[in-house]
C-alpha cells in the first residue's frame, strides 16, 4: 500500500467520500467525452456513472463546465508531476517543457473533444467558482506520487512560469528573455495550435506542436 492509500484510508469517511464522488463524476465526464460533445451529455447521465443523485451532483459542480474547469485544475497538478520527474531524471528544463507540451499534445490528439470543450469554456470566459482541491482527493488520485498535497491546480500558472524561471537561471534561455511574454508565447502556442488542427488537420497537430517548440526556443537563445 503506498502511502497516499496510507492517508487516505486514515481520513475520515465523510472526507473519503467526498474525494471519491467529486473524481467519479470528473471520471463520468471523461468518459462521456469519448462519443459526445458537452452539450450532448446529460448531467443525468453522469450521475448514473458515479452512482449518485442528480440533486447530489450540485453538491460538487454548479455545471457540466463546472467540471471541465476541475479537469483543467487536475491536468494541471499532474504537469507538476511530470515535470518534476523530467528533472529528477536529468532532462533539461528547456526539454522538461517540450516533454510537456508534447505528452498533452499527445493526449488531446487521442480524444480532442475535451481540448475543445476547453477552448470554449475559456472564449466564453464563464465565471466559474475554482475548485479547493482537499488532499483526499489529491491522494485518492495521485496514489503514487509523495508530497502531492503540496502542488497546486491552477492551469498553466501552476508550473509553466517556473520553469521559464529555472531556463534562464541555468541559462539554458538568454538572461534577457522576457519571462512574462514568452510564458504569452507557449500559452498561445498551446490553445492556438489546438483550435487551428484539431478539427482541421489533426494529423499535424503534435508534429507542429514539436516544430513550433524548436522555433520559440531557438529565438529565445536555446541551442542543444
Amino acid at each position: 500500500m503506498t502511502l497516499n492509500n496510507r492517508k487516505f484510508l486514515e481520513l475520515p469517511q465523510r472526507q473519503k467520500n467526498f474525494a471519491k464522488t467529486k473524481l467519479a463524476l470528473l471520471n463520468a465526464l471523461l468518459d462521456e467525452f469519448e462519443t459526445k460533445n458537452l452539450s450532448s451529455i446529460k448531467i443525468r447521465d453522469l450521475c448514473l456513472k458515479a452512482e449518485v443523485s442528480e440533486p447530489t451532483f450540485y453538491n460538487y459542480f454548479n455545471s457540466k463546465q463546472h467540471i471541465v474547469l476541475y479537469f483543467i485544475q487536475i491536468w494541471s497538478i499532474e504537469m507538476n508531476v511530470l515535470a518534476d520527474s523530467f528533472k529528477k531524471a536529468g532532462t533539461s528544463t528547456i526539454d522538461t517543457i517540450k516533454n510537456i507540451f508534447l505528452k498533452s499534445a499527445k493526449d488531446i490528439s487521442s480524444c480532442p473533444r475535451i481540448m475543445l470543450e476547453i477552448l470554449s469554456f475559456l472564449a466564453h470566459d464563464t465565471e466559474l467558482p475554482v475548485h479547493e482541491i482537499s488532499d483526499a482527493e489529491k491522494w485518492l488520485h495521485f496514489k503514487e506520487v509523495d508530497a502531492v498535497e503540496t502542488l497546486e491546480g491552477k492551469g498553466m500558472d501552476s508550473f509553466l512560469p517556473t520553469l521559464i524561471g529555472e531556463a534562464v537561471l541555468n541559462g539554458e534561455l538568454d538572461k534577457d528573455t522576457d519571462q512574462g511574454i514568452l510564458f504569452i508565447m507557449l500559452s498561445s502556442l498551446f490553445l492556438g495550435t489546438s483550435l487551428l488542427l484539431l478539427k482541421k488537420d489533426p494529423e499535424m497537430y503534435v508534429p507542429a506542436f514539436e516544430a513550433e517548440l524548436d522555433f520559440i526556443f531557438k529565438k529565445a537563445g536555446y541551442e542543444k
